[in-house]
């Protein structure tokens, strides 16, 4: 199929304010020529262009997931999925890696992703000594669903050399029993350990779980996405060997984590914004907390039940501010991760006081998560042009899990859509995949609904009607990485990417929308992918 492409009889949301709705769109050479009605884009037509009938069917500018993590999703699909639901026990989870002990040699690790502890009948994390009775000749690791906490057996422990004598990390803990053994349960930086003990894969392997992460996401109808942490070179390589072979499923912005690296890219003369509209480099990225599912993010006042709990620091805060400004003033584009009320506070003073020392104009610095936000916090990301992405399923998923740590007063504006938006706020959706499944569809019933899974409601004042859900997912994740532009509205002249739905999305219920799926994912004026 060529890259010349007419779509007809369609009802566009083109997210373009000056023209919001059409009937038509026309690409040629993978750009748009002409948005309107059909006569209008037919009239410019390449005659050679192929056609696409679509009946009616919703389509809009191709979906942006502004922070997802493509290479582990692609990973996480050769592992258990132990996410819960399904999995409803401690039980079945230890079921699970005992099947997967038989069908493997002794020594080989198994590795599962997905489970919330507080959504497990037991209500509680599995621990060593449930993986040790089906394990004892194999290393294992699951992860929570926030990919913040682990659980080793004790084969997995001793090859990361964690034992009673061994003290908590920076920015990590070791979970113990009364006695001061460890129990299984890695937390952050904790968790790091265990997985330096996993052999690192080769570069083959990581284009595979590139491609492979990426076409999912293709299939669910986005066509722009954030690799959210590129922190070794073999992953950069692999990333540029499948771009220089024309083999990337999707567009890709590249978040670099900066521990490591900043010096290499600033003598380099890197920035953001350095690439093509397939392969980018986008933010410098931080941690500066954990998850709420965790109990690690950073938080003003203490957790649900512990006193003395107010999440960690994954960077020392005099020293999280140094890296943000030298990366500020290299140009770059910052990325931080941050969920705690606590965390966001210091990341807006890092942001304000770089900006201050050394100006630059729209540097359009940005928070991942910047989950636990009130009115003020809002305001000052306001005054400073900062974007959130917050993670907009993230509530579909882990509801419970918030309300146990924190409590409903408390995440009364957690992702909080309308009122980013009644700030003036330009806040871009994401999945966190694999956190979550890479379905857009979730997040923007999420933002209609604000329910949960069990159609449990939380802060419905927050909730915005679909248009607004939609531009999240277009034109706001352009915006969060400097690319509005040349994507994110239909209109002349920007990049022929479209997503079209399987159906009219303004007949769907805002509780159904989740269920809606794509026909067709196109990319520079191709379909890329068909259901």
């Amino acid at each position: 199929m060529s890259n010349n492409l007419l779509l007809v009889n369609g009802r566009f949301k083109t997210m373009n304010p000056a023209q919001p709705t059409a009937e038509a769109v026309a690409m040629q050479n993978g750009i748009i020529i002409a948005v309107g009605s059909n006569d209008d884009a037919r009239a410019v037509a390449d005659r050679n262009s192929d056609v696409l009938d679509l009946g009616g069917r919703t389509a809009t500018p191709g979906l942006n997931d502004a922070h997802a993590h493509p290479m582990m999703l692609g990973m996480s699909l050769d592992d258990l999925p132990i996410a819960s639901p399904p999995v409803e026990s401690i039980a079945q989870i230890v079921s699970m890696v005992a099947g997967a002990a038989e069908r493997r040699p002794n020594g080989r690790w198994i590795i599962g992703r997905g489970y919330d502890q507080a959504r497990l009948r037991d209500q509680r994390h599995p621990t060593r000594a449930d993986l040790d009775a089906v394990s004892p000749h194999h290393p294992v690791l699951l992860f929570r669903a926030c990919h913040h906490i682990g659980v080793a057996n004790s084969a997995a422990l001793a090859l990361a050399g964690i034992d009673e004598s061994t003290g908590d990390p920076d920015g990590g803990q070791i979970d113990r029993d009364e006695a001061g053994m460890p129990t299984g349960v890695v937390r952050e930086t904790a968790l790091g350990l265990v997985q330096e003990a996993i052999a690192e894969p080769t570069g083959s392997d990581l284009e595979r779980y590139i491609e492979r992460g990426l076409r999912a996401f293709q299939t669910a109808g986005v066509t722009s996405t954030v690799e959210a942490g590129i922190d070794r070179p073999e992953e950069l390589r692999a990333y540029q060997s499948l771009w220089r072979a024309g083999s990337l499923p999707i567009r890709t912005y590249l978040m670099m984590i900066i521990a490591e690296t900043l010096d290499e890219m600033i003598e380099l003369g890197i920035q953001t914004g350095f690439g093509d509209p397939w392969l980018r480099i986008g933010p410098a990225k931080l941690f500066s907390d954990g998850s709420i599912g965790g109990r690690t993010a950073r938080m003003r006042t203490p957790y649900a039940r512990q006193a003395d709990n107010v999440g960690l620091w994954m960077q020392e805060p005099n020293e999280m501010k140094r890296l943000v400004r030298k990366a500020h003033s290299a140009g770059f584009q910052v990325g931080i991760h941050a969920i705690g009320d606590a965390a966001i506070d210091l990341i807006l003073d890092a942001y304000e006081e770089a900006q201050t020392a050394d100006p630059r104009p729209d540097p359009r610095h940005r928070i991942e998560h910047c989950s636990i936000v009130d009115v003020e916090i809002i305001d000052r990301i306001a005054r400073l042009g900062v974007v959130p992405i917050p993670g907009t399923s993230f509530l579909y998923y882990f509801r419970d899990a918030y309300l146990q740590n924190l409590g409903m007063e408390r995440i009364r504006h957690t992702y909080g859509m309308r009122t980013f938006a009644d700030h003036g706020v330009v806040a871009a959706a994401s999945t966190d995949a694999p956190v979550v499944p890479p379905n857009p569809m979730t997040g923007i019933q999420t933002m209609m609904t604000r329910t949960d899974q069990d159609g449990h409601p939380t802060w419905p004042e927050e909730a915005i009607g679909l248009d607004e859900a939609l531009r999240a997912y277009t034109v706001n994740g352009a915006w969060a990485s400097f690319e509005e532009g040349i994507k994110g509205t239909l209109e002349p002249g920007k990049l022929g990417d479209v997503t079209v739905f399987d159906t009219d999305l303004d007949t769907v219920a805002a509780g159904e929308i989740g269920q809606v799926r794509v026909d067709h994912t196109i990319i520079d004026g191709t379909i890329v992918c068909s259901s």
